[in-house]
């Protein structure tokens, strides 16, 4: 699809990873983003600064659970990478993937030589019922949200498929799940 303009060699040189659990309550997303960046940046041997990064892709599932549009730009500024471009991702479960699959079109391209990837999600902020209200949102709301589809309907769907034609047992998919 993108042929000869990815003609650029790309390399991941760096992460953070914050600790995570069912509820972080003790920071907000912008600390928990902001701790994951200067882990990327400075706790590693790369010796990389604020300044080397030209832009950021920032990936998260929905603005609904911090009642907040547009996100993306607020952790791009709370990082101190405004004005640099920022392209914001989201996928369903596929959000951190793409995020990287956009981080390395930016630099095999040339349009970009340094881009970090910023993702996050904090769903504990709402109930259980509300979160799943929200995921369920990312079907289709006309067909599948009237009669209860979404996600985790699919994927049990998909598994049990699985199952049956491969003979997997409930064990075995509880080692993957």
């Amino acid at each position: 699809m993108f042929g000869d303009c990815l003609s650029r060699k790309v390399a991941m040189v760096a992460g953070g990873l914050t600790y995570f659990s069912k509820a972080r309550k003790d920071k907000t997303q912008e600390e928990l983003a902001a701790e994951a960046a200067r882990m990327a940046l400075y706790e590693n041997d790369i010796n990389l600064s604020k300044d080397d990064i030209d832009g950021t892709v920032v990936s998260y599932f929905s603005d609904h659970f911090e009642n907040q549009l547009l996100f993306g730009s607020i952790i791009q500024d709370y990082l101190g990478f405004n004005p640099k471009p920022s392209v914001r991702i989201e996928g369903g479960g596929a959000t951190g993937g793409l995020a990287f699959r956009e981080a390395y079109a930016h630099v095999a391209s040339g349009l970009l030589d340094t881009v970090m990837v910023i993702g996050f999600e904090k769903m504990s902020e709402v109930s259980t019922a509300k979160g799943n209200e929200f995921i369920a949102l990312a079907s289709d709301t006309d067909w599948d949200f009237p009669i209860g589809g979404f996600y985790s309907g699919y994927y049990a769907l998909m598994a049990r498929r699985h199952m049956e034609e491969f003979g997997t047992t409930e064990e075995q998919m509880a080692l993957v799940a």
